[in-house]
């Protein structure tokens, strides 16, 4: 994001906000989350929270955007904790344009309190990210875990499309031309996507994992560009379950979207360890 874009959005939420609500003004860095209907992804910004919900906004200028409806329930896949329970999914309550950030603002009403795949939490209480290390002896520690847990999540996915390759051609009653043209296009291309990002991936992590640096060298060492698209969905669900059209495969799609789902908390995970860091700076210039 650039400077202007970050002054832009700091300034709007400082004009808007009330004393009912309380603004998230380093968050200035994006998200990503999903709907539920069809798991496309989208990235947003934190800008606010109330008792009952969080505010979001999706700005013109990320690089996956979706347009939400009032009423669909989405996720957020980062944990908004109130009290003792952490919320990551909720449902878009209304929508309005905002011209002065240039951004589609959302309501979310935050439900379905979920345990969280690791101790990184938005504190509604102090308006702050919260950090606890846990078992783990160094936040570097915990983010070469993280890094580490999308590594096996992405081999995972690639574990289930060559699951389907096989089995497509057990169920399928293609012709040979046909279904060889098919394997490329819904699988092949998908593969060498997986691979392609499954190196980026581990790459990072064996980056990370044997240059040991403090925690600021680490996320300094992180394209964040680079990693929201590794994580990111290979797959087009929707065109695999027409093209195949059996529950069976069904089964290993939603297997897959299940994963994509845990790396984008992974991703978030990163992005809140960023987040932290800049508070920490910010905080020791005080």
């Amino acid at each position: 994001m650039n400077g202007a874009a970050k002054m832009m959005v700091q300034d709007a939420v400082s004009d808007l906000r009330s004393e009912s609500r309380s603004a998230f003004e380093a968050l200035l860095f994006p998200f990503l989350g999903s709907r539920f209907s069809d798991h496309a992804t989208f990235e947003y910004l934190p800008m606010d929270i109330s008792f009952h919900g969080v505010q979001i906004a999706i700005p013109k200028w990320v690089v996956n955007r979706e347009l939400l409806k009032v009423g669909e329930r989405i996720q957020l896949h980062l944990p908004f904790r109130y009290a003792d329970r952490a919320y990551t999914e909720g449902t878009v309550r209304w929508a309005r344009w905002d011209e002065d950030i240039q951004s589609q603002r959302y309501g979310i009403r935050m439900e379905n309190p979920r345990d969280v795949f690791y101790p990184l939490y938005i504190h509604t209480d102090t308006q702050s990210v919260q950090l606890d290390l846990g078992d783990h002896d160094s936040m570097e520690a915990l983010i070469t875990t993280i890094l580490k847990d999308a590594v096996l999540l992405k081999k995972g996915i690639l574990i289930y499309l060559n699951h389907l390759v096989p089995f497509f051609s057990r169920i399928s009653e293609r012709s040979k031309h046909d279904y060889e043209r098919l394997k490329g296009v819904l699988f092949e291309d998908i593969r060498k996507q997986v691979r392609a990002h499954l190196d980026v991936l581990e790459g990072l992590y064996q980056q990370v994992k044997e240059e040991r640096k403090p925690v600021q060298g680490v996320l300094e060492t992180i394209d964040f560009d680079q990693l929201r698209e590794a994580v990111c969905s290979e797959i087009q669900a929707e065109v695999l379950k027409t093209a195949l059209d059996t529950e069976a495969v069904n089964v290993y799609i939603d297997a897959i979207q299940t994963l994509e789902k845990k790396m984008y908390t992974n991703y978030n995970a990163l992005v809140i360890f960023f987040v932290y860091s800049l508070q920490n700076v910010e905080d020791n210039r005080r």
